[in-house]
């Protein structure tokens, strides 16, 4: 099977791994290199040959609508395509191409393992028949898949992204450190990772594009992103991938800043 995988890191490069731990044959493209036209233009022929297309990008509304319309528009009539569901629904996804039939929503969080569970959410739109294959493309990764209701955010991403937002929000509040924070979701709380470090495995624009939708969708202010999430997303500083967060991944060990 060729698979097209098109978005950001770190989702679409572990995707492609397992992808081609499966023998399939792997088309990878970054979202930020779409801007050269060669790029793009490769892309575009990938697009064509697939058989499963999967899109990951959740920095913004903007950039994913850009992103799903422009990979959907070259897809071949009988291609599936899986779009993360973090920064918008499935059904708004959906909405945005013109065969909504064939779009599946799924929801993941790094560090992605294939003992992790993936959410499943058809959009509204979802044929049956779509739906089924969707399942089993990920059962078929090694993936337990569990179906959602059709939410921006889906759950664990939700409920993740609302625990980094307080975090940070108790944080500054409380004139707490980083290592604070984190130790004592650890040692008090007994989780397996702080949620400082989560939000920098996960990229901070991807914490506060999924927050951005769940205040859009919901109204909710408990939504709106803490004021330092989006000064560090201005500053660059978007956590593992590049290379500074709440952290810094300048050495060996990450350092809390």
């Amino acid at each position: 099977m060729r698979v097209l995988i098109v978005g950001e890191i770190p989702f679409v490069d572990t995707l492609a791994g397992l992808c081609r731990a499966k023998n399939h044959r792997v088309d990878l493209f970054l979202s930020e290199d779409l801007a050269d036209q060669d790029t793009l233009d490769k892309m575009v022929r990938a697009a064509t040959r697939c058989q499963v297309a999967i899109e990951s990008l959740n920095e913004s509304r903007d950039g994913k609508l850009w992103l799903v319309e422009g990979v959907e528009a070259n897809l071949s009539d009988d291609a599936l395509f899986l779009v993360s569901a973090l920064a918008a629904s499935t059904t708004e996804i959906a909405s945005w191409t013109e065969h909504a039939n064939r779009v599946v929503g799924y929801g993941l969080l790094p560090p992605i393992t294939i003992t992790e569970l993936v959410e499943f959410t058809p959009a509204l739109q979802t044929d049956f028949e779509s739906a089924t294959r969707a399942r089993r493309f990920w059962e078929e990764l090694g993936f337990g898949v569990v179906r959602v209701p059709d939410y921006a955010g889906l759950v664990r991403p939700r409920m993740v992204c609302s625990l980094i937002n307080e975090a940070v929000r108790t944080m500054i509040a409380n004139d707490l450190s980083v290592e604070e924070i984190d130790s004592a979701m650890q040692k008090g709380l007994n989780h397996p990772r702080g949620p400082l470090s989560w939000a920098d495995e996960i990229g901070l624009d991807v914490v506060v594009g999924t927050l951005d939708a769940l205040l859009r969708d919901w109204g909710d202010a408990r939504y709106r992103p803490a004021p330092p999430l989006r000064q560090k997303i201005f500053a660059g500083h978007l956590g593992r991938k590049s290379g500074r967060g709440f952290y810094s991944y300048e050495g060996e060990t990450p350092v809390a800043l």
